[in-house]
């Protein structure tokens, strides 16, 4: 091969392999817009406002995280316990001092609304059931109490761990404690009057702890005790009876004399 042939022969392999700045930039060009990803462009104020709502959210996530259960205080001064019952009598046609006397003998006037915690009774009643002075019918009833008075608690934001309630009456008569707040309901009594207080002190929830609510539970109990509203003392002496044990028996006599009595003496314990 002639040294012209040669040349032009290298000449032409170069020029196949060569790639011209244009080419290049093109080809480099492509290979950005490949690999850079989409970017999306935002309305500032719509994000700004997306930003301020999680924040709202997670300070409202943080405050109920945060909310500490409590515990009702009992009445500190009986005078306006007395205002509460005037109240619940004006209502219901129960007369007032009855209301007091009782008052007085269940939670000497939201003073003393119990003194036991409930897992406390319900240690005492499994010991009652176990050694057969609890009869089972009277067993399921106290843990389906047990149920319904938590969820009373959580319903008012209380610790139902730490709440005080009635203790075991031991021998006194049969039964369990568990009786709560100031008129001394047991769970199921309180949601059996609990829609009737509602509609007279202007409430969804009402609360056993609260002197007002308290005052018109234990009004309306009494009142459905015929005679009652007619301010019969026999009618009186029954619904005090029928109050702790469902009953009128004389047996429960001892109880009704003592709400009598403080009936016509309770302004002595508020000075």
């Amino acid at each position: 091969m002639s040294l012209t042939a040669f040349s032009l022969f290298s000449f032409a392999s170069s020029a196949q392999a060569y790639e011209s700045p244009v080419q290049g930039l093109l080809k480099f060009s492509k290979e950005k817009i490949v690999k850079v990803k989409e970017v999306t462009i935002e309305n500032p104020i719509v994000a700004e406002q997306a930003q301020k709502k999680q924040e709202q959210y997670k300070s409202i996530n943080q405050k109920s995280n945060n909310i500490e259960l409590g515990v009702p205080e009992p009445v500190s001064d009986p005078a306006e316990m007395e205002k509460a019952v005037e109240f619940a009598s004006n209502v219901t046609g129960v007369r007032k001092n009855f209301i007091m006397g009782l008052l007085v003998v269940e939670s000497n006037l939201g003073r003393n609304p119990g003194e036991c915690t409930y897992q406390e009774v319900e240690e005492g009643a499994k010991i009652s059931y176990q050694n057969g002075q609890l009869g089972a019918r009277a067993w399921n009833t106290f843990n389906e109490r047990r149920e319904t008075i938590k969820d009373i608690a959580k319903s008012l934001n209380y610790d139902y761990e730490k709440l005080n309630v009635s203790c075991n009456p031991g021998a006194a008569y049969a039964g369990t404690g568990g009786a709560m707040g100031i008129p001394q309901f047991m769970p199921d009594t309180w949601m059996e009057y609990k829609d009737r207080i509602s509609a007279i002190v202007g409430k969804d929830n009402p609360d056993p702890w609260n002197k007002k609510d308290a005052a018109v539970a234990v009004a309306l109990k009494l009142s459905d005790v015929y005679g009652v509203t007619s301010h019969s003392r026999l009618a009186e002496r029954n619904a005090a009876k029928l109050y702790l044990s469902g009953s009128t028996s004389s047996y429960y006599d001892w109880y009704a004399n003592k709400i009598l009595y403080w009936a016509e003496n309770y302004r002595s314990l508020i000075g």
